[in-house]
């Protein structure tokens, strides 16, 4: 409700010649209230959750996110509001969380200008989710989890979330290669959406390395700060992971990330295959006149 406000204040005020920098300080002096009171209660209920779970199953709601179709639009407003709420946001898990909403916003931008043969836009969109991710990759590694077992278990938890959302977007990638695969576009451009994609597959990928690496170091703090053993420790993060069900998102998304995989690969056999056909009746069509000529010589 509040985002369809702002969209239709601001349509509003562009329509009367208002200038774009009153416009956004309008905007951010609107959304500081609300996301500072959104902040406060992060702060309040981000308790950590240590109870395991026997559920194997994953939510409705966590299922839709993984078979993300990326069929919403996208504009500058969109992306602005969301910087916004990263900038209110003074948790760096929960800045992490909002900017990878805002790097699969920016996914959605790639499809849109791909889809119109924009490659100019569509890189400039790909480059932005890049610079996105590298931002995440410093969250991660500012997180010390404090100095009371608490916090250190609270942080845990955090990142272990903050782990299955990551899962979440490399689904987003693939299926972004999958859309881009059946659209209309040339051999050079397929080739070099899937270059890029690569790569942000390959960055995505390397903040769950990033992601590991941070929890061993709070493992070995957790260690020392609460005279647990290793096995000790490493029981409570395996409940704080069935906790979250994260073994159960992390099998879902490894089906789906198979079967966009296979769609594509079906796909692009496809249009080898339109080519081959394409330029044998080319071939059929060149050399047609030339044996009617011969056999009208003979």
């Amino acid at each position: 409700m509040i985002t369809k406000k702002i969209k239709e204040f601001l349509a509003c005020r562009k329509s009367k010649g208002f200038s774009s920098t009153l416009i956004m300080g309008l905007i951010a002096v609107l959304m500081l209230s609300v996301f500072s009171a959104m902040a406060l209660a992060e702060e309040v209920t981000d308790e950590p959750n240590l109870i395991a779970t026997e559920n194997s199953t994953v939510d409705q709601t966590t299922a839709d996110e993984i078979n993300d179709e990326l069929n919403e639009s996208v504009n500058a407003v969109d992306t602005t509001l969301a910087r916004i709420g990263i900038w209110f946001t003074f948790n760096q898990e929960k800045k992490a969380e909002k900017e990878l909403k805002l790097a699969r916003l920016e996914l959605i931008k790639a499809k849109i200008a791909a889809l119109n043969n924009n490659t100019k836009a569509m890189e400039k969109a790909l480059t932005a989710h890049d610079r996105i991710i590298a931002k995440i990759q410093e969250r991660i590694n500012a997180i010390d989890g404090k100095a009371a077992k608490e916090g250190v278990q609270n942080s845990i938890s955090k990142l272990v979330g903050l782990e299955m959302a990551i899962e979440i977007h490399e689904a987003r990638i693939v299926k972004l290669n999958e859309i881009l695969a059946s659209a209309n576009l040339t051999e050079e451009q397929i080739a070099k959406m899937q270059a890029r994609l690569d790569q942000a597959v390959n960055n995505t990928a390397h903040l769950k390395e990033v992601e590991a690496a941070k929890i061993d170091k709070l493992t070995t703090r957790l260690m020392a700060i609460s005279n647990m053993t290793e096995e000790e420790v490493a029981a409570q993060i395996q409940e704080i992971k069935d906790a979250q069900n994260l073994s159960a998102v992390k099998e879902l998304v490894k089906e789906i990330k198979s079967a966009r995989a296979e769609k594509i690969q079906e796909r692009l056999k496809e249009r080898i295959t339109e080519k081959v056909k394409e330029a044998e009746e080319n071939e059929t069509g060149t050399e047609g006149p030339e044996s009617e000529n011969e056999t009208e010589e003979d």
